[in-house]
């Protein structure tokens, strides 16, 4: 090996002080190349075999490994496969006498970040290690940018429903106002007297009841594939057939409207405050799409038929499912696959500020007793 310029090379500048492992079973390489790191501010750890490399690196966990490809126990290629199964970050160059491509080959292939030949100049090696060390600063910092994005994607599910999301981070654009016609279903939740409650209670005792029942309500209607809209004080809005499509949507809607009050009934039993939602659902056309302002948009279904399915909910009874004309005659056959629930006409209902009647259909559960509120 040659150590020719020793003393005229310059000093690493402005450079962050490393932890450093050589790998060598030679004293004479060891001294030396442990004295130009070592001037250079670096903190050195030697290692003379294959198995003490590995147990140097757990206990040292270093930035970067100088590691000879011909070393005694394990060679050096078994040692580099060992550290990068531990660690993808440290940066790792191979060192060997053996002149060979393909050995440099298979070194890189292994994750080593590069290769050089004895003998060589110190000069080299500083070098070398100075372009691994930017790989590395530039591996952490792209680890640390993804961890930041997952976090920061983790964040926006919280407040967004994962279709949209989803929509949202697949897509090149940003999202633009506007929308489409399609046809939905609109389901509106909410408690009855609610207003009645949150006047006697503490605002935090109003927030953490409400918690409660959120804490389950909203997963049953992303189970049965309903995007949630929005959460509107004591209650919500879910949409079906958008952004996801489903055929069946008209089911889908319903099926989560009785799990929902099932769900409830049974979160009821022993406990106070006891809630008592209403359900109204309606199936029409509406625009859907992106509303409000460039600034500040809402995904979201704006026309009669989200208006009606409020109206709807709104004239609803405690633990009451309503549901029109237009939603009924979606279920089909596949209304008899939900057992249990008997669909009974109200007849003919006038809503606010609408001009014409609307059939509308009562859900209610007929087979099992135990399950209807007392």
């Amino acid at each position: 090996m040659s150590f020719d310029g020793l003393l005229d090379l310059p000093k690493f500048s402005g450079a962050q002080p490393l932890k450093i492992l050589l790998v060598d079973d030679e004293p004479a390489t060891l001294q030396l190349v442990r004295r130009l790191l070592q001037a250079d501010g670096h903190d050195i750890y030697e290692a003379i075999d294959g198995e003490q490399a590995v147990q140097m690196f757990d206990a040292v966990h270093p930035d970067l490994v100088l590691l000879d490809v011909v070393i005694p126990k394990k060679d050096g290629l078994e040692v580099l496969v060992e550290l990068r199964q531990r660690d993808k970050m440290a940066g790792i160059i191979m060192v060997s006498a053996l002149t060979s491509e393909q050995l440099a080959v298979k070194s890189m292939l292994g994750g080593a970040d590069d290769y050089v030949n004895k003998p060589f100049r110190l000069k080299a090696i500083r070098l070398s290690i100075r372009q691994v060390m930017d790989k590395v600063r530039l591996r952490r910092r792209n680890a640390s940018l993804q961890s930041e994005l997952i976090a920061a994607n983790q964040r926006l599910r919280q407040y967004m429903a994962q279709p949209l999301v989803e929509t949202l981070l697949s897509s090149p654009l940003p999202p633009q106002l506007g929308g489409v016609r399609e046809t939905v279903t609109v389901l509106f939740l909410d408690f009855a007297q609610f207003t009645t409650l949150s006047e006697s209670l503490p605002p935090d005792d109003v927030v953490q009841i409400l918690n409660e029942y959120f804490a389950f309500l909203p997963s049953i209607i992303i189970e049965h594939g309903g995007f949630m809209d929005k959460i509107m004080g004591d209650g919500f809005m879910a949409i079906f057939n958008a952004p996801t499509t489903y055929v069946d949507h008209a089911q889908r809607a319903v099926r989560s409207a009785i799990a929902m009050r099932r769900a409830t009934i049974v979160r009821n039993q022993n406990r106070a405050p006891q809630l008592a939602l209403r359900i109204g659902i309606h199936t029409g056309e509406a625009v859907v799409g992106n509303i409000g302002a460039s600034v500040l948009m809402n995904y979201t279904a704006i026309g009669d038929t989200v208006n009606l399915a409020k109206r709807l909910e709104e004239a609803g009874e405690p633990h009451q499912i309503l549901v029109t004309a237009d939603t009924y005659c979606r279920l089909e056959k596949n209304f008899a696959e939900l057992e249990h629930i008997h669909c009974a006409s109200l007849g003919l209902r006038q809503f606010k500020n609408r001009k014409s009647s609307i059939e509308v259909f009562s859900l209610e559960e007929v087979a099992e007793p135990s399950m209807m509120p007392g």
